[in-house]
């Protein structure tokens, strides 16, 4: 039995792929209403956070505006101390509900303030540049955490002063002590502008005035509120809300709850999705096994038998029936294909002794071949083909070709394609393509090699009408425009070495009239003549081209230029321009030819079409029936330098001949 191909499966694989597939949709559809689910009830969590958050910012807000309120009730009232920085008596800071210390600073008197009382002074110094109520961020005093209420006020005299409250934070900000009991399942917490803790709902005593571990994430903020996670101070991850706080320096609140609580409300159905989804997977691929099993049966009898029958051995037990009637017509089917195979063969081996295709073989062991057929297709006697005889009926320029794919099919232990030329029976050549492959034996090498030897000539034909077809006009038989451009290309690339070679552009004159008294069966008669004329003037080598209607190209190649050039320009005229006798008409026309050198600087075919193109017009204007260079002017220039070397070369000689007379 041959080895599974890689990539190959088995039906059970085939059958778990199918349960996979129906389950899928099941699975994907089940998991996409318990993620919408989840997303739902996670933005009801967010907005829960950000409502609270937003709420307790509402209330901060207000009871700081409460408080600025109060101590500007209780500074209007105040009578003005004497012109320096004094406190107020202690039940002052008492009055408006906290405890702290009151001093008053005149605007002329602050300048000097920061180097004994500096947060005094900052508070102090904003609130009368602003003229407005001002709460400083955190200082650390004494190891106590220290906040500032600058209040401005106009003095006595008229001038500007500040009255100024340094008290803790917990003293200024009371209301999450208030709500401490309603705030027990989630943190809540203010900051100032530098990430200090101002107040907060578990353990103020302990972390008011210490900075929250993730400050550097809420500054990275650029917006009002939001969420984002990060650590507690006690270093545990939470999800937190913020809203930032108006009126004061980049304070803002965070309400908070722990991330295994936020996510657990949605992480547990999407486990349940999956516990379900990996039952149901493995119930279903149970079942396809148990299918499986009943459906191999049949199947692996089948395999058996079509094995015996591929190695050439007498299958043993027929098939037996199956209960599954897809596989009983399988069966049935496979029966009249085994009768249709055997048919098959004999059918081969009739048309093989018909004659329309060979079937040969040739022995490894003692090179004894046979070929059923080769007397029917080639007329030659089949007794040449037992031994090396028929190799002789092989074209000459054909040998090396088949000689090189025989021996290399036989060293690689490949099949073999070659097609080749036979000697038939009437001394014609006849195309043959010869397939073969190796028979390998039980020991592993190659026993013999069995093919088909089969009569290409008519394809052979028409390939080479067609490939002349795309090469040549239609018309006239010479070259066409690619084939022209594929030899121009050639001989522009050879001509950087030592070929010299040149393109002549010619078209003729008065066809057009031609055409128009005569009519276009004598013009395309006369094209006719004239590309028997062009053969005429030019040499086996060279490419004569028909561009387009009475336009012709010739490429000359390998000769002695600009001289031969010249001359074959010239023959072109004189021959175009000799009299034609057309269907009783005797017709006289002209032609005008341009040339220019191909002379090895590698320019592309479009330079040196341009420049016969030019040539052409140039001959043209000098009055038809002439030919013209392109690098005219350069060739005159050195025919004159060498006429004026031979001068100069015969001088001497003249003289010595007068001395001597």
């Amino acid at each position: 039995m041959q080895a599974r191909q890689v990539g190959q499966r088995g039906l059970n694989g085939h059958l778990f792929a199918l349960a996979l597939v129906c389950l899928l949709p099941v699975v994907a559809i089940s998991g996409l209403a318990v993620w919408h689910a989840g997303h739902a009830y996670k933005k009801t969590a967010v907005a829960r956070l950000n409502d609270t958050a937003r709420t307790l910012a509402g209330a901060i807000e207000g009871e700081l505006q409460g408080r600025i309120a109060t101590f500007a009730a209780l500074a209007s009232s105040w009578e003005q101390a004497p012109a320096d920085s004094s406190p107020m008596p202690a039940d002052v800071a008492s009055r408006i509900g906290f405890g702290g210390d009151v001093a008053l600073v005149e605007e002329e008197r602050a300048d000097y303030l920061p180097a004994v009382a500096p947060t005094v002074a900052g508070a102090a110094l904003a609130a009368l540049q602003s003229q407005a109520p001002v709460i400083s961020n955190i200082v650390i005093k004494e190891n106590k955490p220290v906040l500032s209420l600058a209040l401005p006020v106009a003095g006595a005299n008229g001038d500007r002063a500040a009255f100024v409250l340094s008290t803790s934070p917990t003293e200024l900000v009371q209301t999450l002590q208030r709500g401490e009991r309603s705030l027990t399942d989630i943190l809540v917490a203010v900051t100032d502008g530098n990430g200090r803790i101002v107040a907060r709902s578990r353990n103020p005593e302990k972390y008011v005035g210490e900075l929250v571990p993730d400050w550097p994430k809420v500054e990275a903020k650029s917006t009002d509120s939001g969420l984002f996670e990060a650590k507690t101070i006690e270093g545990f991850p939470i999800v937190l809300s913020y809203h930032k706080l108006q009126g004061t320096p980049g304070w803002v609140v965070v309400v908070g709850e722990p991330v295994g609580v936020f996510t657990a409300r949605w992480r547990d159905p999407i486990m349940g999705l999956l516990l379900g989804a990996t039952v149901a997977i493995c119930l279903a691929l149970a079942i396809a096994v148990w299918l499986g099993r009943r459906i191999l049966q049949p199947v692996q009898a089948l395999v058996a038998h079509s094995n015996a029958i591929a190695e050439g051995s007498q299958p043993g037990n027929p098939v037996p029936p199956s209960s599954i009637r897809e596989f009983e017509i399988l069966r049935l089917s496979f029966e009249r294909a085994e009768k249709a195979l055997r048919n098959e063969k004999h059918r081969y081996r009739v048309i093989a002794e018909a004659g329309a295709i060979v079937l040969w073989r040739r022995s490894m062991a003692d090179g004894v071949g046979s070929a059923t057929g080769w007397e029917q297709l080639t007329g030659r006697p089949a007794s040449e083909v037992v031994g090396q005889d028929w190799v002789d009926a092989i074209h000459p320029e054909d040998r090396p070709v088949t000689s090189a794919a025989w021996g290399k099919a036989m060293a690689e232990t490949t099949p073999l394609d070659v097609e080749f030329r036979l000697k038939v029976q009437d001394d014609r050549w006849l195309w043959v393509r010869s397939q073969g492959s190796p028979v390998i034996g039980d020991d592993g090498n190659v026993s013999e090699w069995v093919g088909v030897i089969e009569d290409i000539d008519a394809r052979k034909r028409d390939e080479a009408r067609i490939a002349h077809m795309a090469h040549h006009d239609g018309l006239t038989g010479l070259g066409n425009r690619t084939l022209f451009r594929q030899r121009l290309k050639a001989a522009a690339e050879q001509a950087a070495g030592t070929m010299q070679s040149a393109l002549l552009c010619l078209d003729l004159d008065r066809f057009k009239q031609v055409n128009d008294t005569l009519g276009h069966p004598v013009g395309d008669a006369l094209l006719c003549v004239v590309a028997d004329r062009l053969r005429n003037c030019t040499d086996a080598a060279d490419c004569v081209a028909r561009i387009g209607g009475d336009e012709f190209s010739i490429v000359q190649m390998d000769a002695n230029q600009p001289e031969a050039a010249g001359a074959l320009g010239t023959r072109l005229v004189e021959a175009l321009c000799e009299p034609y006798d057309i269907d009783g008409h005797e017709i006289v026309i002209g032609a005008s030819v341009g040339i220019t050198l191909l002379d090895g600087e590698r320019k592309d075919i479009r330079t040196y079409l341009k420049r016969a193109d030019q040539a052409l017009y140039r001959a043209k204007d000098l009055g038809r029936g002439r030919i013209a260079f392109f690098e005219q002017d350069e060739l005159l220039a050195q025919m004159s330098r060498l006429v004026e070397r031979d001068k100069a070369t015969q001088a001497p000689l003249q003289d010595s001949a007068r001395v001597s007379g």
